[in-house]
């Protein structure tokens, strides 16, 4: 099973428990409005429904998630998993335009095009990209004030923000349990993308991937300085899958583990997409690099 197929089982089990505009060049429908003029907007996932609510844009269609979604979607209909919405539940409410990560776009635009769901695809792999997404989001939906308001609040909240600014960056791996396996997180991933920002230095990059599978050799000639822990949907099971590898003696041999700097980070704050609590995040993250 290739990376990104094992990713995507990783997350549909983890989750069940738990571009820009549709009339651009990426979507797969011309924009389309009700005969009433209204639109009626969906969203696959929890950052995307956040940032539609934080914009006043209404949402009919949410993910099914254990997550707490904002008041202003309480009446709106659940369209399944954000890793496999229900195709059938999202026709039904007869969309003017579905708003999906574009982590998996090439999957969900097939299945959509195939449906005729007009739908649009968001970047929220990393902070630039969040705000890229609240700027487009905001145009798409005569919103652009708002989401001027909004980049304006994260900006001087970023500024406000005391992180590491040493030299000598200290070696970060950053890990991603989900019940039953740990995988590595590289640079090219939306906490990877935090570290950066917050002064650390990721020991594994890649320009395409966002997720490798562990490589005990490697990660032990690069020898970490701290180990960060992202889990996913159900922490406690994932946390069993990464103290169950830890447990391995190749492990032990690691200066992070031997010092004690390993960090589960909270799930809230450190997901796989960008959301709107990011200055919360890269606060906390800050103190974890400066402990």
């Amino acid at each position: 099973m290739n990376i990104k197929k094992k990713i995507i089982a990783l997350l549909s089990v983890t989750m069940l428990t738990f571009m820009v505009g549709c009339s651009s060049s990426e979507s797969n429908e011309s924009n389309v409005t009700h005969s009433n003029g209204e639109e009626v907007v969906v969203a696959t996932s929890v950052a995307v429904t956040e940032i539609l609510d934080k914009l006043g844009v209404e949402v009919s269609g949410v993910p099914t998630t254990s997550y707490e979604l904002p008041e202003s979607t309480k009446d709106a209909t659940e369209v399944g998993s954000p890793m496999n919405p229900d195709l059938e539940i999202i026709k039904s409410l007869n969309p003017t335009c579905v708003v999906s990560v574009d982590t998996l776009g090439s999957d969900f635009e097939k299945q959509f095009t195939e449906n005729n769901i007009p739908s649009m695809f968001v970047n929220l792999s990393t902070v630039d990209g969040l705000k890229e997404t609240i700027v487009n989001l905001g145009e798409k939906f005569d919103k652009s004030e708002k989401a001027a308001e909004i980049i304006a609040e994260l900006e001087n909240k970023e500024n406000e923000l005391n992180l590491s600014k040493k030299e000598n960056k200290e070696d970060i791996l950053i890990l991603f349990g989900a019940p039953g396996s740990v995988m590595v997180s590289t640079d090219n991933s939306y906490v990877g993308n935090l570290v950066k920002i917050a002064g650390g230095n990721n020991i594994f990059e890649s320009e395409s991937s966002s997720f490798i599978q562990v490589n005990m050799e490697e990660i032990i000639k690069r020898n970490p300085d701290k180990i960060l822990i992202m889990t996913h949907a159900v922490p406690e099971e994932a946390k069993k899958a990464v103290e169950e590898e830890f447990a391995k003696a190749t492990w032990q041999q690691l200066d992070a583990i031997k010092n004690n700097k390993v960090y589960y980070l909270e799930n809230g704050y450190f997901g796989m997409s960008a959301n709107l609590k990011v200055i919360e995040a890269l606060d906390k993250l800050g103190a974890i690099l400066n402990d």
